[in-house]
């Protein structure tokens, strides 16, 4: 009996050494298995576990350091923000904080000698990253904080962003929305710190389709937009007047409507801001002009009633004055 117990502690002290040379990785993953099941199971689980699992070796061109030196100016900012939260869908094995040759610092995991999974690096220019890596390149959610220009959180491809996110400008200013590799393309809210704001569609990193502009002054236009210009048909509203109708470059271009709040009404055509072509005006008290205009002028021959007359008239106006009767 003296025997067997010798054979069972020398047997003992053999698997002990065997788990000695196993990494902590697998051995927090076998001791489940341990109690679960017999000796003879648990001896063949750790020969898989150590076929399956693939531990890196040093990443090739990089230098280990005790930790990333992140810039003072990235510190201060990261301390205003909340604790980052790691949305990972790809992982690695963690190596700890390594030097690489182009001089960036990376503290996160790696995958066959590439950055892969979760990581922080510090780049050369001092911008700073958090968040997922892929095959050695920013991908899936993270965080990208420029020293002294902007900060963005959200969905990364390939080194650009792309997906659902937001950037924050030093100022205050920010957009929140939609990328496409770099660029804001769909739908985003835009805000500046003076109050002025933008929700709509961009298309290519401009302002293009369908949104709302509103200004600090409480001016709102709510229509088309092309390269981010007021552009197609819409409605700019100020606090006692609105026009709707058609844009160009920003301007009135086109057939459209001016309405004052006092009762008066323009319906006609105009030419950079300004009322051109044929157009007709009302007055609240019944008196109209149907003519012509030039440069935002009555100008040419139209049909005009005035207050106190029975009937219209044909008329003759140049540059805003009635000049004679046609009979």
């Amino acid at each position: 009996m003296g025997q067997q117990c010798c054979q069972t502690c020398n047997k003992a002290t053999d698997e002990e050494k065997r788990e000695i040379l196993v990494p902590d990785q697998i051995i927090a993953q076998t001791v489940s298995i341990y109690n679960e099941n017999s000796s003879s199971e648990f001896k063949q689980s750790i020969i898989l576990l150590s076929k399956d699992e693939q531990y890196e070796e040093q990443p090739e061109n990089a230098f280990p350091i005790e930790s990333i030196k992140i810039p003072k100016q990235i510190e201060e900012y990261l301390s205003t923000l909340p604790e980052f939260n790691y949305q990972m869908n790809i992982r690695g094995q963690y190596l700890g904080a390594f030097l690489l040759k182009d001089n960036s610092q990376y503290d996160g995991e790696w995958h066959k000698s590439m950055r892969h999974g979760k990581g922080r690096c510090v780049f050369p220019n001092l911008v700073y990253y958090e968040g997922s890596w892929k095959e050695d390149k920013i991908d899936g959610y993270g965080r990208l904080i420029h020293p002294e220009h902007e900060y963005y959180e959200g969905q990364f491809t390939n080194g650009l962003k792309n997906g659902k996110g937001r950037v924050t400008q030093n100022n205050g200013a920010y957009f929140e929305g939609e990328f496409v590799y770099d660029k804001k393309h769909g739908y985003g809210n835009e805000v500046w710190p003076d109050g002025q704001q933008y929700e709509g569609q961009y298309f290519n990193g401009s302002k293009e389709g369908r949104g709302i502009f509103t200004w600090a002054n409480g001016d709102t236009y709510e229509g088309e937009f092309k390269d981010n210009k007021m552009e197609g048909i819409g409605i700019f509203k100020w606090k006692d007047k609105e026009y709707e109708g058609e844009w160009k470059d920003s301007k009135m271009n086109g057939q459209g409507e001016f309405r004052w709040n006092d009762g008066r009404k323009y319906i006609g055509s105009y030419k950079n801001d300004k009322k051109d072509g044929y157009g007709e005006f009302y007055w609240p008290d019944g008196k109209y002009y149907k003519g012509q205009w030039k440069d935002g002028k009555q100008h040419g021959i139209a049909l005009y009633k005035g207050k106190d007359m029975p009937n219209e008239r044909q008329c003759y106006f140049e540059e805003g004055k009635r000049t004679k009767w046609i009979e």
